[in-house]
């Protein structure tokens, strides 16, 4: 990169279980988002059956990574989602001005900022 920074072109997945090695497989994609879908097709062809319950870190939240566990592989996931965290601390519970804190109008179907 031109500030002399370098940034890791592959992205290895490593699925263990009791601490033991399951599989592994190296991904072009730097993101842990978008390899977690097909290296649980890769671990499912070769064992034939995932996990009961899918567990990683907030790094493999996101929608489409729960709904294929879910509905393609019939399976529960333990991910929780990038905002956990940040939503637990009182800073962000107590700030009226978040859309997460606004009031919802069931009448209306809205949500009703502080400032109306």
């Amino acid at each position: 990169m031109k500030n002399g920074q370098l940034k890791a072109g592959y992205n290895l997945q490593i699925a263990t279980n009791s601490q033991y090695i399951l599989g592994y497989e190296l991904f072009s994609n730097p993101t842990d988002t978008r390899t977690l879908r097909p290296f649980l097709t890769t671990l499912k062809e070769r064992f034939f059956e995932l996990p009961t319950y899918i567990v990683a870190d907030a790094g493999y939240g996101g929608e489409e990574n729960y709904q294929a566990i879910l509905e393609a592989h019939e399976r529960t996931p333990l991910i929780t989602y990038l905002m956990y965290h940040k939503e637990q601390k009182k800073k962000f519970k107590q700030n009226p001005f978040l859309p997460a804190n606004w009031s919802y109008q069931e009448l209306d179907d809205t949500f009703l900022c502080p400032n109306g």
